[in-house]
């Protein structure tokens, strides 16, 4: 009872601040319950700070879009400006699905190391579908990892272009330790180039079937050679040898000659 008690004065408390406008307006759209619950969850100070930055329509969206323990886990794991600011930059859905989709710790670690600005590009560049498909096949320290080898607009510009069924595919069968070697090794046009021009299936069996560092090592050579596109014929024919087909066999003479009518024998009488 004690702990009701103290939870309703936090509620009456939180409402105070705000101010009887606002708060009026977030109470009769939530409801008491809603409010009772979640003020009992989360410290009463970070919801005032959050609220007063908010509109109440914002509050309102936000409390019935997120589910309530996923929200209290957001506002745990992530810092007030953050968290205003992926409220602000995004759309609600987007932001309803990326909570459901991407762990609160991840979108803090995104933020932490990256920073909010640069969190946000990556989701509005990618797409928030993409963005949960991706995340999905890597893990957000890998995919870290990945951005500070190769640098943020790289990385965006490849997993922009390709779909999610090569990047699943490549990192399946490679390992996303291969892809930071072969950007700074091509460049990023240069292996979408390859990855178009071959197709997925193929650039990865030529990669199993020469290795990475020969591949690099034979593909170096080659651009080192002073060779003519125009000599590339449309088509390649192969000939075929065959040893029945090389030399037509003679007919026998004797087949084409007329064949004989046999005499038939006449007995005389006698």
């Amino acid at each position: 009872m004690k702990e009701v008690l103290v939870t309703i004065q936090s509620v009456y408390q939180y409402l105070e601040k705000l101010g009887p406008k606002k708060s009026f307006q977030i109470l009769k759209s939530l409801g008491y319950e809603k409010l009772l619950s979640l003020t009992g969850k989360v410290p009463k100070e970070r919801l005032i700070v959050l609220t007063q930055k908010l509109s109440e329509n914002t509050v309102v969206e936000l409390v019935n879009q997120i589910p309530e323990r996923i929200l209290v886990e957001m506002i745990r794991e992530n810092t007030d400006e953050d968290l205003v600011y992926f409220i602000h930059s995004l759309p609600m859905e987007d932001l309803a699905a990326v909570t459901r989709s991407i762990p609160p710790a991840d979108v803090r670690l995104l933020a932490e190391a990256l920073g909010k600005e640069t969190s946000v590009e990556i989701l509005k560049t990618l797409g928030v579908p993409k963005s949960i498909a991706l995340l999905k096949e890597i893990s957000m320290k890998d995919f870290l990892w990945l951005v500070q080898e190769c640098g943020v607009p790289p990385v965006l510009q490849l997993v922009n272009e390709m779909s999610v069924a090569d990047c699943k595919k490549f990192i399946k069968v490679r390992g996303i330790e291969e892809l930071p070697v072969i950007l700074k090794f091509f460049s990023v046009d240069h292996s979408l180039a390859i990855f178009k021009k071959l197709g997925m299936g193929k650039a990865l069996e030529l990669l199993h079937l020469l290795g990475t560092k020969e591949m690099l090592e034979l593909s170096h050579l080659i651009s080192t050679m002073n060779l003519d596109s125009k000599n590339i014929p449309e088509q390649i024919h192969h000939r075929r040898s065959s040893k029945s087909t090389g030399t037509k066999s003679k007919s026998d003479p004797s087949k084409n000659l007329p064949k004989k009518k046999s005499k038939k024998q006449v007995k005389k009488k006698y």
